[in-house]
């Protein structure tokens, strides 16, 4: 290496380029392995880049949040994650079954731009480069942060056009070098709206934001619940209810549904994938064994020599049923179906 180039390297900013964000060390992972699949090589979002959750209401975008945060604590004993949850629910959106350590988490119900961007790019930058190890910082959501102007005003009746798409910009410009510089996860999610250009075939809805944010992110995800009769049971059509509990209609109690993700677009990885996992109102995620067996199905690492008949690690299954059943009694197993599908996406 020339002297120039020696010079160049220990220059602010210079890229480390023996550094491989898609190693699996260097990205954030959830206990779902549909999505992570879904974000291509890697299996998961890398540190120091960043993921947008937009999605109708209560579909489900602020319980990933939790489900990254839980996964970040349990993988790594140091690692430090902060919200800032504009639309002030926090209290009522964590649950122990998430494995958040709440010694190293810090949620905050603000929803002014001093209060998260400024807050982010002074106070917390102070700490992060004072040896602070955060690793995850997530906005839930930008749409329930007030512009600047509108902060600031007497009145709702002061208007301002573009006064939220200009701070998210200025917002998320000024935080993009601590993200960057010390590698730390980013989140937001953001909301949906009327897609009045989509004409008679197009979409009906697209995520509510300004260019500058879709500019800014890496990846793209929608999440949405899926209200189909296969999302209110199992893979073996057991429905996700319970039979002793009915409402003054009769209706069985809804006990957990799935949640769809799709990874609408991404500036580093692919795009197009789609994955759904089960969310137990109760337990969390459960039932991760029926995403490693269409994982499994789907990709072709399983054979088929016919309808009924699964064939995998030297091991034959005599029906759908057993082979889940196999899946949900070896987490050794899972792990070698979700290992052989990641390692198709491997850099």
């Amino acid at each position: 290496m020339s002297k120039w180039m020696k010079q160049l390297k220990n220059m602010e900013g210079a890229v480390d380029k023996e550094y491989n964000p898609f190693a699996p060390e260097n990205v954030l992972r959830t206990k779902s392995p549909s999505l992570n699949w879904i974000y291509g090589k890697g299996a998961g979002l890398p540190f120091g880049y960043s993921t947008i959750l937009f999605g109708p209401p209560k579909s489900g975008k602020s319980l990933l949040s939790n489900l990254y945060v839980g996964n970040l604590h349990q993988t790594d004993k140091e690692a430090v994650a902060i919200k800032f949850n504009t639309e002030m629910r926090e209290e009522g959106q964590t649950a122990d079954y998430w494995g958040i350590d709440q010694d190293r988490y810090m949620a905050f119900n603000v929803n002014t731009p001093e209060l998260v961007f400024d807050r982010i790019a002074g106070e917390i930058t102070q700490m992060v480069q004072d040896g602070m190890p955060l690793k995850l910082l997530i906005i839930d959501s930008l749409q329930g942060m007030q512009g600047m102007r509108e902060a600031a005003a007497d009145s709702i009746t002061n208007h301002q056009i573009g006064d939220h798409a200009l701070m998210v910009q200025k917002g998320l410009k000024r935080i993009l070098p601590l993200i960057r510089k010390h590698r730390i996860a980013f989140i937001c999610t953001a909301h949906i709206r009327a897609n009045l250009d989509a004409g008679m075939y197009g979409p009906k809805d697209k995520m509510a934001g300004s260019w500058a944010m879709k500019h800014f992110f890496e990846y793209f995800i929608e999440v949405k619940r899926d209200g189909s009769k296969e999302g209110k049971a199992d893979e073996l059509g057991n429905a996700l209810e319970d039979a002793d509990i009915k409402d003054f209609r009769g209706n069985k109690e809804r006990v957990g549904h799935k949640i769809y993700v799709r990874m609408d677009d991404s500036s580093v990885g692919v795009a197009g994938r789609s994955g759904e996992f089960t969310l137990s109102y109760k337990d969390g995620l459960i039932n991760t064994h029926e995403e490693v067996f269409l994982m499994a199905k789907n990709l072709g690492l399983v054979e088929q020599p016919n309808n009924r008949t699964y064939i995998f690690d030297g091991n034959s299954y005599s029906s759908k049923k057993d082979f889940l059943t196999a899946l949900k009694d070896s987490p050794e197993m899972q792990n070698k179906v979700i290992d052989l599908a990641y390692l198709r996406d491997k850099v």
